[in-house]
């Protein structure tokens, strides 16, 4: 081996060196963050889950006092007719051996979760990167990710995307280079994803089904398990959950959001005060959804048809265009289109959601040459997610401005000159 070749290497090493200290000291800095608040998105899927499992009304529970404070989100509008739980059923069936914990060991067991999850996103794209600068570029960007503003409000809020992100990166990982014996498998895969998410019909069942017929087998079996397992817990459930979507739909689009009145709180909630487990620490958080857009233009409240129907005309020409493209292009397609559907729907998307960008950096990361404007797209959403997640600023227009990168990257990756090189 060279001297050159003997330095380029020691940089390497030092490199990995650096960017796994940065990765536990920012798993340390959520650590304390978590310790400090109350996860309140987390809250409200805990305690929605523990309802489930009881056979309670997740989506339209009322606390009062006297009942089990287990069952209390504090940060629930109880002017309202649902509750802050807007997750699925099959969402709060997997949650539900985390929800049977105390709180704060629920807690930190999710930010585990959430890190692990992380983990795997990086793991699962590393493998399908040839050895060379990429995979350093690509641990990179992953480490840079847990900087940025979008990482911090989806730690401070307990959120699941991350988990999404994973399921979704793993199906995908697969699906490029499944064997007879695995397609099984990776089409439950797609079902469950498809029951812990809905809009996610709208990507998965078209390339299962006229891409992958060897997964649609397992992909109903999938689907159907992750829609009946909930029924045998609360037979009412999905019925529930479809009833509080449309009042949330209502709600929202009316930007209806009465003040509730006074109500006595237990002081302590599970070992932690009502303080805490009401706190949240990350203040810059700001709605990007397009219904959000339409009401500050004056165009509110507008019918959630409509907007479907503008998200299916779009998702029809890409399909129209990208019918016979090699699988790797329309995977990446379907990654960029995980992220931009939460524009779509009529619910609010704070930053958090901007986790679901990984996908689409990874696909777009060529084995050989770095490619100049999806990385520069990268780099300067990421440059001000870490700026944002260090300075809370005055207006909230900033904010969004490392969504808007990833919406344009995002929309780099839906036309087929960007997508990678299907031979990869």
């Amino acid at each position: 081996m060279s001297g050159l070749s003997r330095a380029q290497n020691a940089w390497g090493r030092a490199v990995w060196i650096l960017l796994a200290a940065l990765a536990l000291f920012r798993f340390g800095q959520d650590w304390d963050l978590v310790s400090r608040t109350g996860s309140i998105d987390f809250r409200n899927r805990v305690t929605g889950s523990r309802l489930f499992v009881a056979g309670e009304d997740a989506y339209h529970y009322k606390w009062l006092p006297g009942a089990p404070s287990a069952w209390c989100d504090a940060y629930a509008n109880r002017a309202q007719p649902v509750t802050k739980t807007t997750v699925t059923p099959a969402v709060l069936l997997l949650t539900a051996p985390v929800a049977a914990l105390p709180y704060p060991v629920a807690q930190r067991i999710w930010l585990l979760l959430e890190w692990a999850c992380l983990a795997g996103v990086w793991w699962v794209w590393l493998r399908r990167i040839p050895a060379g600068p990429m995979r350093l570029l690509w641990s990179a960007l992953l480490t840079g990710f847990s900087f940025t503003l979008a990482w911090s409000h989806h730690i401070d809020r307990g959120q699941y995307y991350i988990l999404l992100t994973f399921l979704l990166c793993l199906w995908m990982s697969q699906s490029r280079s499944e064997t007879q014996a695995r397609s099984a498998l990776t089409g439950a895969l797609a079902g469950l994803l498809m029951a812990l998410r809905p809009p996610l019909i709208l990507l998965i069942a078209p390339f299962v089904w006229f891409r992958r017929p060897a997964q649609r087998q397992g992909a109903a079996l999938g689907l159907a398990a992750a829609c009946i397992l909930p029924l045998l817990l609360n037979g009412e459930s999905w019925g529930q959950y479809a009833r509080a979507m449309g009042e949330w739909s209502h709600l929202y689009r009316h930007d209806e959001n009465p003040v509730p009145g006074p109500l006595a709180y237990p002081a302590l909630i599970e070992g932690l005060s009502l303080e805490q487990i009401s706190r949240y620490a990350v203040l810059q958080y700001a709605d990007s959804s397009l219904f959000r857009l339409l009401r500050a233009c004056g165009l509110s409240p507008l019918p959630a048809p409509l907007i479907l129907s503008g998200l299916l005309i779009a998702l029809g020409f890409w399909m129209r265009a990208n019918w016979r493209s090699e699988d790797a292009v329309r995977l990446t397609g379907i990654a960029a289109w995980s992220f931009l559907l939460d524009f779509f729907l009529p619910a609010y998307r704070n930053p958090y959601n901007d986790v679901l960008v990984l996908n689409v950096m990874a696909c777009l990361l060529p084995g050989a040459s770095i490619p100049l404007r999806p990385v520069l797209l990268m780099g300067c959403g990421l440059g001000l997610g870490w700026v944002l997640s260090a300075w809370a600023p005055p207006a909230l227009w900033l904010i969004h401005l490392p969504t808007l990168v990833f919406t344009a990257l995002a929309l780099l990756a839906v036309v087929p000159s960007a997508a990678p090189d299907p031979t990869r």
